[in-house]
């Protein structure tokens, strides 16, 4: 990949080659002289993403790597490159391939989501210090309710459901209002989220405008795909589905 970059009035293009020959110089420039300038802008990720990219990079290292940060970088990075079929990059400011804005917020939902899948303990902290769940700062929300939905993980504190803890598909809607009885409900009609018992309890308790007020949260529409898919997770569930 060329590096440029305007200097003395000029564009100054770095190519890299196998061997510097006599003579390339000037045999790349008259190439190049024949083909017409396009400029392609991307906004680079902001300082406020990378410094987020690291506090997770930090956060799942200590559970995971013994604080080695940079093994853990690595490995997020590649794993994420080899998902999404992308050349590596660098969460560095100013490096030639330094992520893109667009690319940085995939990548910390990435993050976050493998997060859930792999049960890791992943937090950031306000400037009073306080602790803050994680699904405050997921880019899309309701990509996070569904990885929620899929592990069987609370959406509100991240309780995950095990011998210890209970944690059930609840129907964001009332089933009596959206399909009358669960007999009725082919997982199509309403939408969902995943919640403990203590976070069930006070959405039945609060009401729905202010569960969602206090969470900024909501629940999420399925398709068939994925009705098929939490029907093997939840199996008291969409038992009207014919999928």
């Amino acid at each position: 990949m060329a590096l440029a970059e305007i200097t003395k009035n000029k564009i100054l293009l770095t190519v890299p080659v196998q061997e510097v020959t006599p003579g390339i110089k000037t045999e790349l420039e008259e190439v190049l002289n024949n083909y017409p300038i396009e400029v392609i802008p991307k906004k680079m990720m902001s300082i406020e993403q990378m410094r987020l990219i690291y506090v997770l990079f930090h956060q799942w290292a200590e559970e995971e790597a013994g604080g080695d940060y940079l093994y853990i970088k690595d490995v997020l990075i590649g794993e994420f490159c080899s998902k999404y079929e992308i050349p590596g990059f660098s969460t560095s400011p100013y490096k030639e391939n330094t992520l893109d804005m667009e690319t940085a917020t995939q990548f910390i939902q990435f993050i976050i989501e493998l997060g859930i899948e792999e049960n890791r303990v992943l937090y950031i902290r306000d400037k009073n210090q306080n602790y803050k769940h994680i699904r405050t700062i997921v880019p899309d929300i309701q990509k996070y309710v569904i990885t929620c939905l899929r592990n069987r993980v609370c959406a509100i504190c991240g309780k995950r459901h095990d011998e210890y803890n209970t944690v059930e598909l609840h129907h964001w809607k009332s089933v009596a209002s959206a399909v009358g009885t669960y007999e009725n409900d082919d997982g199509l009609s309403t939408p969902f989220i995943s919640l403990c018992t203590e976070h069930h309890q006070e959405f039945h308790g609060v009401g729905v405008e202010s569960f969602k007020n206090k969470y900024h949260i909501e629940g999420v529409y399925l398709n068939e795909k994925l009705v098929i898919e939490l029907k093997e997770i939840y199996t008291n569930h969409f038992k009207a589905f014919k999928g």
